[in-house]
């Protein structure tokens, strides 16, 4: 670049210099044709020649000129640009704090949250894109939740246990077999498997160390109402975990209460949690998960209160001491 302007400046020089002697060479040959001393003929030559050099130099520092205040106010107006823009990212930055100090959400949390996004470069390529895809869906799930309904395709996983680590008074939860059993009733389905586990331990995190008051039904199959070999076991289980568990059996079920039976979980009367299982032509083949959707809307969780109580009621309270079916 620097080698260029050199050459460049070179070549200016060099052709304002010719066109000077070339004009003073010009105004000397007409003296000499008019006549004129040859002392005055080269004096006035010299005279013109000087004239038009410093001319065009006048000329061309008047073009650096507008070319130097014509950079320096497109430099202002970027710079006045991003000001401008900065200064309206400050204040919407400013104005979002200012709404989380109101709210009830914890500034540092979200503070932690921003300088940890925005710590992530953009090398390696693939780690940024996944991170600004993940911002994306949480952003997209806070404003489901705010709206009141928060729907998640599939069987969900953190959903389940994290509102099980933040329940404070009570789980009350309708486990059905198309959900959490498996080709074979509740013996080899959802309690057998690593989200089972890790979900009832968290219930029992929960009920020890919080004392939330943890319900549960289990509502058996019309079908292998007398094959739940391992039933005892399962509910052993979830009363060791400090769980009060009941059996429904569906002739024990309200009319009115069978046709609108779902597999749900209501979180301290607040939260729904419902989840939607999929249909398969092979009875033996485990349940498929369609969606799960997490509920808000106060009219909706009351009605998941009110079809619990209703079923908790005619459901048979499981008796430690009873023996094993055979």
């Amino acid at each position: 670049m620097n080698d260029q302007i050199r050459v460049g400046t070179t070549s200016e020089v060099l052709r304002k210099s010719t066109i000077s002697v070339l004009t003073g060479g010009l105004t000397w040959v007409i003296a000499n044709l008019t006549g004129q001393q040859k002392e005055w003929a080269l004096l006035f030559s010299a005279f013109v020649g000087s004239v038009v050099l410093i001319v065009q130099f006048l000329v061309d520092f008047e073009r650096r000129i507008k070319l130097v205040e014509a950079s320096i106010e497109a430099h202002h107006a970027s710079i006045e640009s991003i000001v401008q823009r900065r200064f309206a990212e400050i204040g919407g930055i400013a104005e979002l704090f200012s709404l989380v100090e109101t709210s009830a959400m914890r500034t540092d949390v979200v503070v932690q949250f921003l300088r940890n996004a925005v710590a992530i470069g953009e090398s390696p390529r693939l780690r940024y894109d996944f991170a600004h895809a993940e911002i994306h869906r949480m952003s997209e799930f806070l404003r489901e939740l705010g709206s009141g309904t928060a729907t998640y395709f599939g069987e969900d996983r953190d959903w389940l246990l994290g509102l099980t680590r933040e329940a404070s008074t009570s789980i009350d939860a309708i486990s059905l077999p198309s959900v959490d059993g498996g080709g074979h009733g509740f013996a080899d389905g959802f309690w057998e498997s690593d989200l089972g586990h890790r979900y009832l331990e968290c219930q029992r995190e929960a009920a020890e160390r919080r004392g939330v008051r943890i319900r549960r039904i289990l509502v058996l199959d019309r079908l292998s109402v007398l094959a739940e070999e391992n039933l005892h076991n399962l509910c052993s289980r979830h009363s060791n975990h400090g769980i009060e568990v009941r059996t429904l059996h569906p002739e024990s079920i309200p009319l009115g209460a069978s046709r609108a039976l779902l597999d749900f979980i209501v979180f301290d009367d607040v939260i729904g949690y419902e989840v939607t299982p999929g249909a398969h032509a092979d009875a033996d083949m485990p349940p498929t998960i369609v969606n799960t959707r997490l509920v808000l809307r106060a009219d909706a969780v009351q009605a998941h209160r009110h079809h619990f109580d209703e079923l908790w009621k005619v459901a048979e309270p499981f008796d430690p001491s009873a023996p094993q079916a055979a």
